[in-house]
């Protein structure tokens, strides 16, 4: 993703402003106006949130995926950032604790479970640098990662505030999740998924 336009602000000015339907993150004392996603991007984020609600539901999770939204990233040495994961996944009191928010951030401190997000060509170092850095600062405590320009799915989990890779996933190797042990998906399926994929899940 590509960042349009910046403008500054303070955080607690942008937690108050109202949504405009715009997909925006808040970084050093800037907001960012974020680049519309490609149709794949589009895919295989409707996708992941199908798959993953639909085993939530069956396993009896008090899980829900849902996204994008924000969140709030610590920092020592300036003001808060607000990231935007593509997918997050929380516990659904967490989610409903937020409905009254003028906008869904997960506040720090209160970090969602797991954190997804898809690469984007001319945009990989901030899935994969960048963010690995600040969702780790907010102690969400699983990365996902898929990056369809390389071609893998990397899992990470966070431990003594930084995140090691569970494994980096290709083809037809199954990916294994802390938060999801009993899901079964390759890497290649969350990669390119097809129609046959979406409804399988629906």
């Amino acid at each position: 993703m590509q960042k349009l336009l910046a403008r500054k602000t303070s955080l607690t000015e942008y937690l108050l402003l109202p949504y405009d339907g715009t997909r925006t993150e808040f970084a050093n004392g800037e907001i960012f106006d974020m680049a519309d996603p490609s149709p794949l991007h589009v895919f295989i984020t409707a996708f992941i949130q199908q798959l993953l609600n639909a085993h939530i539901k069956a396993q009896g999770k008090s899980l829900f995926c849902f996204g994008p939204t924000g969140v709030e990233i610590p920092r020592a040495d300036a003001e808060n950032n607000v990231r935007s994961p593509d997918k997050v996944v929380s516990d659904r009191a967490q989610w409903r604790a937020m409905k009254h928010l003028t906008k869904a951030v997960f506040a720090a401190g209160n970090p969602p479970a797991l954190a997804i997000e898809v690469a984007s060509p001319g945009n990989t170092r901030r899935d994969t640098v960048d963010k690995r850095l600040e969702y780790a600062l907010a102690k969400i405590p699983e990365y996902w990662i898929i990056n369809p320009v390389d071609g893998y799915v990397l899992v990470l989990l966070l431990a003594d505030g930084e995140y090691e890779e569970v494994g980096e996933y290709r083809g037809t190797e199954l990916i294994s999740s802390r938060l999801f042990p009993e899901l079964k998906v390759s890497a290649a399926t969350l990669l390119d998924p097809d129609d046959d994929d979406l409804l399988e899940v629906s």
